[in-house]
Formats: C-alpha cells, sequence, structure tokens
C-alpha cells in the first residue's frame, strides 16, 4: 500500500514472444507510447499511438474491455503509461518488456 501511494502500481511485464502471440487472438490492443517520429520508423502492426504524456488525454481511444500491452523503445516509458494506465483504473495491462529493442516480430 505504501509502495503503491509513493511508485504508483505494480505493472505486470510480458515478453516480446508473448505479445507476439497474443497479437493472434482478439481482444489485445497494443498501445505505442513512443512520439509519432518514433511510431512512424517501425511498430507493431495494428498497434495504436499515444506518446506518453497524451495518455491520459486520449483515454478514449483505449478500450477497457481489452487486454492492452504498452511498448516503447526499451520499456520504461510504457511502464509509466502502464502505470498510469492501472492507476486509472484499467484492470488488463501489462508492459512489454525490453520494448521495440526486443521485438522480433513483424514491423510496420
Amino acid at each position: 500500500m505504501i509502495f503503491d501511494a509513493l511508485f504508483g502500481s505494480k505493472v505486470e511485464t510480458i515478453s516480446s514472444k508473448e505479445t507476439e502471440e497474443k497479437l493472434a487472438k482478439a481482444n489485445v490492443q497494443i498501445l505505442d507510447v513512443r512520439t509519432k517520429e518514433e511510431y512512424n520508423q517501425g511498430h507493431i502492426p495494428n498497434s495504436i499511438n499515444i506518446e506518453v504524456t497524451e495518455v491520459e488525454n486520449n483515454l478514449d481511444k483505449i478500450n477497457k474491455n481489452n487486454e492492452i500491452i504498452t511498448v516503447c523503445a526499451s520499456g520504461m516509458r510504457s511502464n509509466r503509461a502502464a502505470k498510469k494506465l492501472v492507476d486509472l483504473g484499467y484492470e488488463k495491462v501489462k508492459n512489454m518488456k525490453g520494448g521495440m529493442m526486443a521485438w522480433k516480430g513483424k514491423v510496420e
């Protein structure tokens, strides 16, 4: 309780391989929190791009019923975004470990 109050909620992590496997299933939303420029250089297919600083202003684009996997370049910004979503009541949020640096799947 005290830890959560000081540092925010703890977020479950998921590997890039597990993320790739989950993409074949319905009800999974990839939230890429990098800048537009980073996103345009290559991103996971069907992901949505909302910069980490804009997540709270774009909650209408993030489906609470889906499992949400946050992604950035290395996993730091996406962890921050995932914590923010959990704090806002999103229950099915995971952060992809290693970010796009760890991603071996298809890129658009």
